[in-house]
């Protein structure tokens, strides 16, 4: 696993040679601004978030992001891996903590559950963020796809010449 120090390098290394390649880009003419717009996606994976705290337009950052794909990886693979270190060690001290309440029956009677829980919820969303294994949106298909409706209006126009033809041919022979 890669440590901050090298994530960062691998970004500076990334915005060079885009700098090298593309002379008029963010990376060749603010190098710096370019850097935060990297390290704002790997951080928080909002392109409108990295747009306004950095003073770029939108679409700067979406190919800012598309150009630096594999460093971006490389850093959100790092903080999935803090995320769950840090998980684990809460979840350890968790365990101490109830051990330690269980045996007390005043305190296991001051704390609120609900605080345990949250806990447990809160490390898991961010697990789970850090993965890219945030909620999914659900997908309603409303209705059929352009795909489908070209189709039908081609096997339609199909029908109507056939038709046409069997008509033309009945013509001919009567």
């Amino acid at each position: 696993m890669n440590s901050l120090s090298q994530l960062k390098r691998s970004v500076a290394k990334s915005v060079a040679i885009k700098a090298a390649t593309h002379g008029s880009s963010i990376e060749a003419t603010n190098a710096a601004v370019a850097i935060k717009v990297i390290e704002e996606l790997a951080m928080h994976g909002s392109v409108r978030k990295a747009a306004s705290e950095c003073g770029v337009d939108k679409k700067t950052v979406a190919r800012i992001c598309r150009d630096h794909k594999a460093v971006l990886g490389d850093w959100r693979e790092y903080a999935a891996g803090e995320s769950f270190l840090l998980k684990q060690r809460s979840q350890a001290l968790l365990h101490r903590k109830m051990d330690m309440m269980e045996d007390d029956d005043e305190q296991v009677k001051k704390t609120n559950i609900r605080d345990l829980a949250q806990a447990a919820s809160m490390m898991g969303e961010s697990y789970m963020a850090a993965m890219g294994e945030g909620p999914k949106a659900l997908v309603v298909n409303v209705g059929p796809s352009i795909e489908d409706v070209q189709k039908h209006l081609e096997d339609i126009k199909a029908k109507i010449a056939a038709s046409v033809a069997e008509r033309r041919a009945q013509a001919i022979n009567v």
